[in-house]
C-alpha cells in the first residue's frame, strides 16, 4: 500500500507581517467564481496587503515562454501576486482559524504564454485535505498583476478534512481491487481527497488507482473515488482511453440490396438475376426475400451463388402443386463468407407445362466489416513511411555504426523502442538501421511501425511548438517515449501517463496504429494530463476525447503543411483503420458529422442519450469543425457561415485547454474557455471570438 501525496506540489504558506508561521485561510473564505472566469474588477481590498508579505511584481514582458519552476524568483511572484488577489482581508481572528485548517490553495503550475502573460493553477485543498478535480488558475497580465481569475470554489462543510475516516487507506484499497477484479500490475495507491458527488454533496473520500495494463485487450489505469466512511464507490473512471472504439450496434453492418429484374422463367428454362453488395463485411447472417409468380412451384429449383463462386440450393422442387414462391429464406450456409460483390440467383424450371416471371428479390446481409491483412509498401528512398509518404528522420549514430531511432533536436528527446510484443512496454530495445535510410525495401519489416511512430511523435513536438507555443506536453521540453510491437496483434494505442504503446493492428480491423492524427490524439493525452487533467469522466471526459481528437487533427494538418505526401482530414483514424476496404475515408469518429459513426452525438441536446466520452466527444468536435470550416450541425441545422481556418482554430482551443480549462470543465465552461482564449488572441470584437460563439450554439452548448 503506498499513500501518495500529490506529486510537483508545494504548500504555500501566507506569511504575514507579525507571524512568519501562518498559513492560508479556510477554503469558504475564498473568494467564490460563479461562472467559471472573474474579473479582476472589485475584487480584494484595502488590507489583504497587510496580511500578506507583498510580492515583487514584475513585468513578464520580454521573458522567455514555457513552464517555470515553481521555486523560481518569477514563479514565486506570481504564486504571491495570485494569493493575495484571491485571499480576502483576514483578522487576527480569522488568522489563526487559517492556521490551524492549513494552506487553502496550492500551487501545481506557473506558466507563461507567448503573449506576455503568466498562469499559476492551483490545486483547493480543505483542512489540509485536496478537493478532487478542483483548481483555481490566476491569469497575469504583462504588467504582472492578475487580470482575471478561473475556478470556482463552494463552500465545504467543516470537519471533512479534519475528522478522521472510518475507513483505513488499505480498506479502501480492497474495494477497489474487487470492484476491478483480476489481478493489479502493482500495489495500488490510494489518496485521500474532498469529493463532490453530482447532487453537489461533498464526501470524505479516497481517490484509488488499480492499474492492470500487462495482457490487457483494454488496458486500465481505474480510478475509483471511494466514501471514507461508508465504503461506497461514488465514481469511477479509466484514465487510459485507448484507440479501440467502444462497443456498439455499428460495429455490426447491415445493407440490403434489391433487383426487380421481372425475368420471364421460361417452361424448361431458367432466370437469373445479379446484386451487387458494395460493403465489404463477413456474414454472420445472410436473409433472402424471393417474389417469383409461377403457376407450379413444384417445378422449380432455386439457388443463390456468392461472389466467390459458393452456391446454396433454396428449393429444390418442393411445394407440389402450389402456385408461387414468396417470402424470407435464411442462409446460415454462407456464414463467414465476405459478401462484397455479385450475387447472382437462378431459378430453373425443371418440368413441362407451366411458365412464370421472377419478379424481385433482394438479400439482407448483417456482419462485421472484412478486410484482408494490409499490404506492406515499398520503401524506396530517404525515410519511408507506411502512411506519410517521404519523411525526415531525426536519429542517432551508434558506436557500431548503426542508427536508431533516438531525436535529441527536439526538447528533452523523442525515442522510439521496440516492446518485442510484450505485454507491457519497457526496456530499451532499439530500432536500428544501417545506413540512416529508413523504409527501404531492404530493411527488416519489423522496423516499419517504429518509422511511422516515430514520425508522429516528432511531429506531434513540432506541432505543439509551431502551433501552440510550447516545449512539449509538459511545457519544460518533456521527453516523448514511444514503443511499437506491443503485443501481438493488438488493436489499440495508447498513453499510460508516461510513454505511448502501439499495437500492430490485426489485419483485419487495422493496421499498425502509429498514424499522424494516432500518434497526436494519444500524445495529447499527455498534453491534458499535464494541464487541464480533464478527469475521464462525465463531461470532462468527453472534452478529453474531443481535445485529443481535435489536436491529433491538428498534427496531421501541421505535418500536411510541410510533407506534401501526408493527408488530412476530419475522419479520425483513417489511414490505419479498415486499411484496405476501399473505403479510404472510413474510421473511428467523423469530426464534420460525428453521427455517422452511429453512435456519436453532435449536439449538446442528445448528451443524456450518450454519456460514454468517445461518443459525447463529437459535441466539442463538431463545434471545432464549424469554427474552422463553417457549416451546419446535422442535429440543430444551425449554420455558422464561414469559419476562420485550422491555425486560428488550433490556437483557440489549445489554448483553451492549456490555460484556461479545469479537471472539473464542462461544455459550457469549455465554450466561455474557447472565447476568454479567442479574446486574449485576437480581442474581445474580432471575428475569431463570435465564430467561436457562432459554433458552440450550432451544437447546442449556450
Amino acid at each position: 500500500m503506498s499513500i501518495r501525496r500529490t506529486e510537483g506540489q508545494t504548500p504555500v504558506t501566507l506569511r504575514p507581517s507579525t507571524d512568519t508561521s501562518k498559513t492560508a485561510p479556510k477554503a469558504q473564505n475564498v473568494l467564490r467564481v460563479k461562472d467559471g472566469f472573474e474579473s479582476v474588477k472589485g475584487v480584494g481590498g484595502a488590507n489583504v496587503a497587510a496580511a500578506i508579505v507583498p510580492p515583487t511584481t514584475t513585468s513578464t514582458q520580454g521573458a522567455p515562454a514555457g513552464r517555470l519552476a515553481l521555486d523560481s524568483k518569477d514563479a514565486q511572484s506570481a504564486i504571491q501576486t495570485s494569493l493575495k488577489h484571491l485571499t480576502p482581508p483576514m483578522t487576527a481572528q480569522t488568522l489563526l482559524a487559517a492556521n490551524k485548517a492549513g494552506a487553502t490553495l496550492v500551487p501545481k503550475s506557473v506558466e507563461r504564454d507567448a503573449l506576455g502573460m503568466t498562469h499559476v493553477r492551483l490545486d483547493r485543498m480543505h483542512e489540509g485535505v485536496k478537493v478532487f478535480g478542483e483548481q483555481v488558475i490566476s491569469h497575469l497580465g504583462k504588467d504582472g498583476k492578475v487580470s482575471s481569475v478561473t475556478g470556482e470554489q463552494n463552500a465545504i462543510p467543516a470537519g471533512l478534512g479534519s475528522q478522521k475516516p472510518k475507513l483505513a487507506p488499505q480498506q479502501a484499497i480492497d474495494i477497489a481491487k474487487k470492484e476491478l477484479g483480476g489481478k493489479a500490475d502493482k500495489q495500488p495507491s490510494s489518496e485521500r481527497v474532498i469529493y463532490q458527488d453530482q447532487a453537489g454533496k461533498y464526501h470524505s473520500a479516497y481517490q484509488v488507482e488499480v492499474t492492470q495494463i500487462a495482457g490487457q485487450e483494454k488496458p486500465k489505469k481505474q480510478n475509483y473515488i471511494i466514501d471514507a466512511n461508508t465504503g461506497k464507490v461514488l465514481e469511477s473512471f479509466n484514465k487510459i482511453g485507448g484507440y479501440s472504439r467502444p462497443a456498439a450496434a455499428g460495429d455490426t453492418q447491415q445493407t440490403t440490396v434489391l433487383a426487380t429484374p421481372n425475368a420471364p422463367i421460361p417452361d424448361m428454362g431458367k432466370a437469373t438475376s445479379k446484386v451487387t453488395v458494395s460493403n465489404d463485411i463477413t456474414v454472420d447472417q445472410l436473409k433472402l426475400d424471393l417474389d417469383i409468380k409461377h403457376t407450379y412451384s413444384g417445378d422449380l429449383t432455386i439457388s443463390l451463388t456468392s461472389p466467390s463462386g459458393k452456391t446454396a440450393v433454396v428449393q429444390n422442387r418442393k411445394g407440389g402443386g402450389v402456385d408461387d414462391v414468396k417470402g424470407s429464406f435464411d442462409l446460415s450456409a454462407f456464414a463467414g463468407e465476405k459478401a462484397k460483390g455479385d450475387w447472382t440467383i437462378t431459378v430453373e424450371d425443371k418440368a413441362k407445362r407451366d411458365t412464370g416471371t421472377l419478379q424481385s428479390w433482394g438479400l439482407t446481409v448483417t456482419g462485421k466489416p472484412s478486410t484482408p491483412p494490409p499490404t506492406d509498401p515499398v520503401g524506396v528512398a530517404d525515410d519511408q513511411t507506411m502512411y506519410s509518404g517521404h519523411v525526415d528522420l531525426k536519429t542517432t549514430k551508434n558506436a557500431d555504426g548503426t542508427y536508431s531511432l533516438e531525436d535529441s533536436t527536439r526538447g528533452k528527446g523523442v525515442v522510439t523502442y521496440d516492446a518485442k510484443n510484450a505485454n507491457t512496454a519497457s526496456g530499451q530495445t532499439k530500432i536500428t538501421d544501417n545506413n540512416d535510410k529508413w523504409g527501404e525495401a531492404t530493411d527488416p519489416a519489423r522496423a516499419k511501425a517504429g518509422i511511422d511512430a516515430h514520425y508522429g511523435a516528432s511531429a506531434t513536438y513540432d506541432f505543439l511548438k509551431d502551433v501552440l507555443g510550447r516545449d512539449s506536453i509538459d511545457g519544460a521540453g518533456e521527453k516523448l517515449v514511444s514503443y511499437v510491437h506491443v503485443r501481438n496483434n493488438y488493436v489499440n494505442a495508447f498513453w499510460d501517463g508516461e510513454k505511448m504503446s502501439y499495437g500492430d493492428g490485426d489485419g483485419k480491423q487495422s493496421g499498425p496504429l502509429t498514424t499522424l492524427d494516432i500518434a497526436g490524439h494519444e500524445i495529447a493525452h499527455g498534453l491534458t494530463e499535464r494541464t487541464a487533467g480533464l478527469i475521464y469522466s462525465g463531461e470532462s471526459g468527453g472534452l478529453n476525447e474531443s481535445f485529443s481528437d481535435i489536436i491529433g487533427t491538428g498534427v496531421e494538418w501541421h505535418a500536411a503543411q510541410k510533407n506534401p505526401e501526408a493527408k488530412w482530414n476530419w475522419t479520425v483514424g483513417e489511414a490505419a483503420w479498415t486499411p484496405t476496404n476501399g473505403d479510404p475515408h472510413d474510421g473511428l469518429r467523423y469530426m464534420n458529422d460525428p453521427t455517422k459513426d452511429n453512435y456519436s452525438v453532435d449536439n449538446y441536446k442528445n448528451y443524456p442519450k450518450q454519456t460514454e466520452v468517445h461518443g459525447s466527444s463529437g459535441i466539442s468536435n463538431n463545434a471545432f469543425y464549424l469554427l474552422v470550416e463553417g457549416g451546419k450541425n446535422r442535429t440543430s441545422g444551425l449554420e455558422v457561415k464561414g469559419g476562420i481556418g485550422m491555425e486560428d482554430g488550433l490556437k483557440i482551443f489549445g489554448r483553451a485547454l492549456t490555460t484556461y480549462m479545469t479537471p472539473k470543465t464542462n461544455f459550457a465552461q469549455a465554450r466561455e474557455a474557447t472565447i476568454k482564449s479567442a479574446t486574449d488572441l485576437y480581442g474581445a470584437d474580432s471575428n475569431q471570438v463570435q465564430k467561436v460563439k457562432d459554433a458552440w450554439t450550432a451544437v447546442g452548448v449556450n
